[in-house]
């Protein structure tokens, strides 16, 4: 929460009756099949889809944010609700004890978490000691943070999970800057170390047959979203020790990183992300329109669903969440791609005041199932789209 607009205090939701103290989330996660935990010990995952559920409070008379409440179990099969289809039989589990609960007291105040290991001894078989229990009363952070190891492999397949979300939120700038050779090689926010991944990108990938590896493959993406280009090419000085790059075009003349487009080095960060064939985690990408063409639009909406629907050796989903405000955007996706969000002003009674409160609907594929509170339809999303394009 510090590494937010804002004060932490500051994100809770007000109204003109008053702010609120508390946050809930819930996640419904597809766990990839198996993994490894931070030491390199194997596990699997006998449950694929779990809930977990977290609540924050505000708390003024400690002067902080606190976890009041945290949650997690399996989905059972009859009770689960998935549409997302996969190749491959979900992996379940019969279990009824939560892997992670809160336990609370007569008053109904949380007083402790209760987290039960589930790792595999050497036998094969589960290990069940003890349940680990941490204080609830004023938790500065979430029980699921604590997970370290696969002793307790669910919680930490999750938290592995929920770690992997990155956000991109690009600086042209810093992108167009050489690198460093002992860069970190993960690509950074606001990819401040694009000419360092991307060396990286190549090293890892590059074959006998294939010198460039899967630089190869953003280039050829950059060339169809910007058919001016031709190749991405890396420009590594040994005596230096720097990383750096450039852009080679159609007609062969060459551009340094330091004097191509904002549009340009915007994509490139972006297939840096999308064709690295070690990707994993879930992308959250703002307004991926900016810099591509209207016409070449189609073709980068395809090149990012490509990138979601390859399930990868250990069963796991590269996944993107963006938002747009594109016609464009809105005719390339799929409906069941969608969720619409608007400002509306509304009343819980006849005698509440009205609040700006946030809609959030699905997008039904035509009008018969058209519901104003719950779903739009394709044509009333362009409509809605273009006026706010307009000004009106």
């Amino acid at each position: 929460m510090q590494d937010l607009r804002g004060e932490p205090d500051e994100l809770f939701r007000r109204t003109p009756s008053g702010a609120s103290t508390k946050m809930t989330f819930s996640l419904e996660v597809l766990l990839p099949r198996e993994g490894f935990d931070d030491f390199g010990t194997q596990y699997e995952t006998a449950a694929q889809r779990l809930r977990y559920e977290i609540q924050l409070e505000l708390k003024e008379d400690l002067q902080g944010v606190f976890v009041s409440h945290e949650d997690c179990r399996v989905i059972k099969g009859e009770q689960d609700r998935i549409s997302f289809g996969i190749n491959e039989k979900i992996s379940r589990s019969s279990r009824k004890t939560p892997f992670l609960e809160t336990e609370r007291d007569a008053q109904g105040n949380a007083r402790v978490f209760r987290i039960r290991q589930d790792g595999l001894a050497e036998s094969g078989t589960s290990k069940r000691g003890s349940p680990l229990q941490l204080p609830a009363a004023e938790a500065a952070r979430s029980a699921l943070s604590t997970i370290a190891t696969s002793e307790f492999r669910h919680l930490f397949a999750l938290k592995k999970l929920i770690s992997g979300t990155r956000f991109l939120e690009i600086n042209p700038t810093s992108a167009r800057k050489a690198s460093d050779k002992y860069e970190d090689k993960k690509l950074r926010s606001d990819a401040s170390n694009l000419a360092a991944c991307l060396s990286d990108i190549k090293r890892r990938s590059q074959t006998d047959a294939r010198e460039n590896g899967s630089l190869s493959d953003i280039s050829a993406d950059l060339a169809m979203l910007i058919p001016q280009v031709r190749n991405v090419k890396m420009l590594d000085d040994s005596r230096s020790g720097e990383y750096a790059f450039e852009i080679e075009l159609r007609d062969e003349t060459s551009f340094s990183s330091r004097v191509i487009s904002d549009g340009t080095i915007r994509l490139l960060a972006l297939l840096a992300l999308i064709d690295d064939p070690d990707r994993e985690g879930i992308l959250c990408f703002e307004e991926p329109e900016n810099g591509v063409h209207e016409g070449r639009i189609p073709d980068l909406i395809e090149i990012l669903r490509g990138a979601t629907t390859q399930q990868s050796e250990e069963g796991d989903f590269f996944q993107i969440l963006m938002n747009t405000h594109s016609p464009a955007v809105m005719r390339s996706l799929e409906f069941q791609e969608v969720l619409f969000a608007d400002m509306i002003l509304s009343a819980r009674d006849e005698s509440s005041s009205s609040e700006v409160r946030t809609r959030m609907r699905r997008i039904a594929p035509d009008k018969t199932l058209f519901d104003d509170e719950h779903h739009l339809y394709p044509a009333k999303v362009e409509e809605l789209l273009k006026k706010m394009a307009s000004g009106v």
